[in-house]
């Protein structure tokens, strides 16, 4: 048996498809529930995919959020909870606007 813990801070990833991967690694046993926070709110919405898969020894721990905006800038929190007990990392978001995004808007 092992409470949850993470490593480290999710790692950040911009998709091809314009989409934000937030991705982490969680050592625990059980399984732990994995709950997202964006502002201190639970994430819970269709533009943000949250998912969980076993590895060897480890769960990895990801969030897509799709079309990202100027709104989804800020801090991020994932947090794992087991029988065992509870471990939280965040992760800032910055979007970057491309000179397209920006021209848009005029």
């Amino acid at each position: 048996m092992l409470a949850p813990f993470f490593e480290k801070a999710p790692s950040l990833v911009n998709q091809p498809d314009g989409s934000v991967l937030f991705e982490c690694l969680c050592n625990a046993n059980p399984q732990p529930t994995i709950q997202w926070f964006f502002k201190d709110k639970p994430v819970n919405d269709d533009r943000h995919v949250c998912k969980i898969k076993k590895m060897v020894g480890k769960w990895t721990v990801t969030m897509v959020i799709k079309n990202p905006t100027q709104a989804d800038q800020g801090i991020y929190k994932v947090t794992a909870t087991n029988d065992r007990g509870t471990h939280s990392v965040e992760q800032a978001y910055a979007a970057v606007c491309t000179a397209n995004q920006i021209f848009k808007t005029q």
